[in-house]
């Protein structure tokens, strides 16, 4: 299962504690709602149940920035801590990506509200950096909930009653927004007016069920890159709740495939042919998670990836196509699945 996924080293069986020959951990130790396992003095158990009747010293509250997201988990546990805690949280707005306040009603000692993650290396250093503070704090045991596990990412804000799609804006100053700033403003320096989250569940949902059958099908995880699509503002509504189209290929350029083309650069897409301005001059770009998997030099005229391998008739396909194989600035997607419009730049 997914515990020994995480801990191959640690063998189902034994409850005892004695290190196995093969790794840190001891045995795991398995009843029908949690499993268990330890390295040294650390006691290691992944629970199915409610974290909101926890009773370990620090309970961790994965949120938004401002500590005020109201969904999943997040919203279970500020529900049963109380309106005092709900209160607390507005008024510490953005202090720390990581704070503790009181529990309210919760069993716990202390809440520890931080900044939710998708990306497995910020979720990594995100718990590490917990596990730092509440070791400081000299707490002895902390339930995390799982982070970045859920149906959509822990930082999405709730959305308006059967919206299929919202876009939030992002308040400058903001981790999020200092980040999607900082990836437009390596290559292109136009002044930025506006940068939006944009929240579609069902195409997210779709983008992740594609980024694991890749994952299987590839044999590594290396399959999603962040790329930007320039575009011009009538086609923003379609695009924050369709996605993107290929069939639109070749109304700016096809010189690699009929695919939809994401470039490596923002400065790329932010030429007038592809992000064209308003009557205002206002022009927009999209920042996009890819799944670009393993990728084939494209051509003109591919309508999908080449063949892996000698066969013209293999069903075992590229996932993309690039401009150039040793230092790519283009990539071409075949399948509308495989982006997903992540945030929206309005900048001039």
């Amino acid at each position: 299962d997914e515990f020994q996924k995480k801990f191959p080293s640690a063998s189902s069986g034994s409850t005892s504690s004695t290190q196995s020959k093969g790794g840190p951990f001891s045995k795991i130790t398995s009843t029908s709602d949690m499993h268990e396992t330890k390295m040294g003095n650390v006691t290691i158990q992944v629970v199915t149940g409610d974290i909101t009747k926890e009773t370990a010293d620090v309970i961790v509250n994965s949120s938004n920035e401002n500590f005020t997201l109201k969904s999943g988990v997040s919203k279970a546990i500020l529900e049963a801590a109380g309106p005092a805690v709900e209160v607390e949280c507005r008024n510490l707005g953005k202090k720390s990506h990581q704070l503790f306040i009181t529990p309210g009603n919760l069993k716990c000692k202390k809440i520890l509200h931080l900044a939710g993650q998708t990306d497995p290396v910020k979720i990594n250093k995100t718990v590490k950096d917990a596990l730092q503070l509440c070791v400081k704090s000299s707490f002895t045991s902390v339930s995390f909930p799982a982070i970045g596990t859920g149906d959509v990412p822990e930082n999405w804000e709730q959305m308006k009653p059967n919206a299929t799609n919202q876009a939030f804006p992002l308040q400058a100053g903001t981790q999020e927004y200092d980040e999607i700033q900082k990836l437009f403003q390596a290559s292109c320096k136009q002044t930025i007016i506006k940068i939006e989250r944009i929240q579609n569940p069902t195409l997210w949902s779709g983008l992740q069920v594609k980024k694991r059958d890749m994952e299987v099908r590839n044999g590594h995880q290396n399959n999603e890159r962040r790329l930007f699509h320039g575009t011009s503002e009538d086609t923003v509504a379609t695009i924050n709740d369709r996605g993107f189209n290929r069939s639109f290929a070749g109304k700016n350029a096809a010189c690699y495939g009929n695919g939809t083309y994401f470039a490596v650069n923002a400065s790329y897409s932010a030429s007038n042919t592809y992000s064209k301005p308003n009557q205002n001059g206002e022009k927009f770009m999209y920042v996009c998670r890819v799944l670009t998997g393993d990728f084939a030099l494209g051509q003109q005229g591919m309508i999908v990836p080449p063949p892996k391998g000698t066969s013209t008739i293999s069903t075992d396909l590229y996932d993309s196509v690039v401009d150039n194989m040793a230092n790519p600035s283009m990539f071409v997607v075949f399948h509308d699945i495989q982006a997903y419009p992540e945030y929206l730049i309005k900048f001039k």
